[in-house]
C-alpha cells in the first residue's frame, strides 16, 4: 500500500528536482540546444529554484525536445510548491462544530487528501472545534496530448507539473476537445476504494475524466486507458479536483491555452 505522506515527503521533492538536474539527453542530432536549459539544471543542483523556473519561463510552451525538457524541469520544482504550505493561493479554515473532512474539503475546494498532506493528518476523526487548518483551493487546468504522451498541468498561463504517458490504449480522437475530472478514486490490488475510507487516502490513486478516460498506473480495463507512472499519477491526483477542467490536444496548431477556471 502506497502512503501519500511517504510519497510526497520533503525528501521526495528534493529528489524530484536532482533527479532532473542530472538527467541527461542525447542531443548529438540538434547542435542548437538552448543554453538556459543547462543553465536552469545548474541552477538546480545550487538550490536556486525560484531563479531556475524564471530562466526556463520563456520555453515551457514550446514544442520539441527543448520544450519539453523545460516542462520536466519546471514541473519538478513547481509541484513542490503547489502541494506545500508554499503554494500562492494558501489559507487558513477554523474547523467548526460538526465538521468532518468530507464537508471541510467541500467547503475550501482543497481535497481531503491535501488537507491531510499540509497538516500532517493521520487520523482524520480526530479533528477538533477550533482547530485551524491550512487550506489550499486545487483549480488547476489540465492538458493531455496523446501524440506526445504528455500530460502537463497549469494554474492559468503558470506551468506546476509534467508527466510523460507510459502508454495509450484505444484512444481515437484527432481534433482538440476539453472534459473534466469526473472522479478521484483510490486502489489497492486494482478494487477500487470507499470514497472516504482511511484506505482510500493511502491507496494507489486513479482518475476517471467525464468522457470516459481514465488515467491508471494498474491493469484497469475497458474504454480509453492512460497509464502513468504509479509515483507521477498519485501526485497529479493531488493536484487536479473533481470538475477540474482538462484540455486534450490533438491539433497544436488549432490549440489555444485557456485560463484555469476560478
Amino acid at each position: 500500500m502506497t502512503s501519500i505522506f511517504s510519497i510526497l515527503s520533503v525528501a521526495g521533492f528534493c529528489s524530484l528536482a536532482l533527479m532532473a538536474a542530472e538527467d541527461t539527453a542525447n542531443y548529438s542530432l540538434w547542435p542548437r540546444r538552448p543554453a538556459e536549459l543547462e543553465q536552469a539544471r545548474g541552477l538546480l543542483r545550487e538550490q536556486k529554484l525560484q531563479q531556475a523556473t524564471e530562466l526556463l519561463q520563456p520555453f515551457v510552451a514550446e514544442k520539441g525536445i527543448a520544450g519539453r525538457e523545460a516542462r520536466q524541469i519546471t514541473g519538478a520544482v513547481n509541484v513542490r510548491r503547489y502541494l506545500s504550505t508554499e503554494h500562492p493561493g494558501i489559507s487558513k479554515y477554523k474547523v467548526q462544530r460538526g465538521d468532518n473532512l468530507a464537508r471541510i474539503a467541500h467547503k475550501t475546494s482543497c481535497p481531503a487528501d491535501v488537507i491531510m498532506l499540509l497538516n500532517g493528518l493521520v487520523e482524520p476523526s480526530a479533528l477538533k472545534a477550533g482547530q485551524v487548518l491550512v487550506t489550499v483551493p486545487m483549480n488547476l487546468r489540465m492538458e493531455i496530448r496523446p501524440l506526445q504522451r504528455e500530460l502537463t498541468v497549469w494554474d492559468n498561463r503558470v506551468l506546476v507539473a509534467a508527466y510523460n504517458l507510459q502508454s495509450i490504449e484505444r484512444v481515437s480522437e484527432k481534433q482538440n476537445s476539453t472534459t473534466a475530472i469526473k472522479s478521484r478514486d483510490g486502489y489497492i490490488n486494482g478494487v477500487i476504494l470507499p470514497r472516504h475510507s482511511i484506505q482510500h487516502l493511502a491507496g494507489d490513486r486513479g482518475l476517471v475524466l467525464e468522457n470516459g478516460w481514465q488515467l491508471v498506473s494498474g491493469e484497469q480495463q475497458g474504454g480509453t486507458v492512460l497509464r502513468m507512472d504509479s509515483r507521477d499519477l498519485n501526485e497529479l491526483t493531488l493536484l487536479m479536483n473533481i470538475g477540474g477542467r482538462v484540455d486534450i490536444v490533438c491539433d497544436e496548431e488549432n490549440f489555444s491555452p485557456a485560463s484555469s477556471p476560478q
